[in-house]
């Protein structure tokens, strides 16, 4: 067992006016709850005296190229040497007296405990108003109902974790999203998350923010949405598909269809079967997603990756793709003979047949559709595919 209990890893860029103070704070929380633990600070480029002060207020220093939030806090939680590891940010917003609380959670059993500024006491001024009332709800909000998490402070970034769980966990992203990788991920594979109050402070006046607001919320909530292919495209995709395939039946089996005593005509037919095969493209495209994640190890299997392994059979597929694609040729040779006939006799275009025939142009793509997605979708699992 490790002699050092906590390792406080602090991401810095140009924070010579804070990084003492903060490095301060965690020694004396070492000091007056003995704890055996240490002050590793990362510094990320920094072109001011932040490196050299952090050493004189006894942290240990180490530099790091590689821009970016989540790449600087990776290196300096594999540089760690404690048990416990508590992340927070160097410009004195997070009050590092807090530290207590999370090792506390952390002895008990939790995996992960994250801060949360909305539950406990924000400062005037400490976060911006778009942040604090559309932003962090927003992508919190988005966070839980699409990984079954249950916190109120996704962007908090005051947080500590074991280190078994950040092995497990497998973090990647470089940038701020490395926040919301680490809930999604720990969400994904059913940790103990746990969560506590903490206060939250401005920052000293002139100092220039490292977030972005729109352009990190937005790397933000991409991240969500690619680690979220079940509602990103497989819920939109069968809405649209069943939408579309019920309208396209109505409109096929009634012989004048009308919705407010307007006539629905050859244009409404084409939407609706346009729209069901747009459908069911982009619940492929879910089912590609989870494939992906899945095998990449971006995310744990689940009920959609475990089916696709015990029952996709590239052979099946393809035979019913063949099935499809065969039922919307015959389909077409019916109509292309009906067309003859009724353009034998009458002028006017047949309403009933050419509905038919956008049927059979649906099938038809409808079935090439499924067997050359059944070819991609083996890809994923080759070695099976070549039993």
């Amino acid at each position: 067992m490790s002699a050092i209990e906590l390792s406080v890893v602090i991401p810095c860029l140009n924070e010579e006016r804070t990084i003492g103070v903060c490095v301060k704070k965690c020694l004396d929380v070492f000091h007056d709850h003995k704890i055996q633990g240490e002050v590793v600070v990362v510094d990320n480029g920094s072109t001011d005296r932040s490196a050299e002060i952090a050493r004189q207020a006894k942290a240990r220093v180490i530099a790091h190229d590689i821009r970016g939030y989540g790449a600087a806090l990776m290196r300096g939680i594999t540089e760690a040497k404690g048990n416990y590891l508590l992340m927070a940010d160097a410009d004195n917003t997070y009050d590092f007296y807090d530290i207590p609380k999370f090792v506390g959670l952390l002895k008990s059993g939790a995996d992960l405990v994250m801060g949360s500024r909305l539950r406990g006491k924000i400062s005037p001024k400490a976060m911006p108003w778009l942040h604090r009332w559309v932003g962090t709800p927003v992508l919190t909000a988005i966070l839980n109902l699409f990984f079954g998490s249950k916190i109120s402070d996704v962007n908090c970034g005051m947080r500590g974790f074991t280190r078994a769980t950040i092995t497990r966990l497998n973090l990647k992203c470089r940038g701020m999203e490395f926040a919301s990788e680490m809930v999604v991920k720990a969400a994904q594979r059913r940790m103990n998350i746990k969560e506590t109050p903490i206060n939250y402070y401005p920052g000293l006046p002139g100092r220039t923010p490292n977030l972005h607001t729109f352009r990190d919320g937005w790397r933000h909530l991409r991240f969500m949405l690619m680690m979220g292919p079940k509602y990103l495209f497989m819920l939109p995709g069968a809405l649209l598909f069943v939408f579309g395939l019920l309208f396209s039946g109505w409109l096929l089996l009634t012989e004048r269809a009308m919705i407010f005593n307007i006539p629905l005509g050859l244009s409404t037919a084409i939407f609706a079967n346009a729209l069901a095969l747009t459908g069911l493209q982009v619940v492929f495209f879910g089912v590609y997603a989870i494939i992906f994640n899945t095998s990449t190890g971006l995310q744990e299997e689940d009920s959609v990756s475990r089916w696709a392994k015990k029952y996709f059979n590239l052979e099946a597929w393809l035979l019913a793709g063949s099935v499809i694609l065969f039922g919307g040729l015959i389909s077409g040779a019916v109509t292309a003979g009906l067309l003859y006939q009724v353009s034998g006799h009458m002028s006017e275009i047949s309403i009933p047949v050419t509905k038919l025939a956008i049927i059979s142009i649906f099938l038809f793509l409808l079935g090439i559709q499924i067997v050359f997605s059944s070819f991609y979708l083996s890809l994923f699992n080759l070695n099976k595919t070549l039993e």
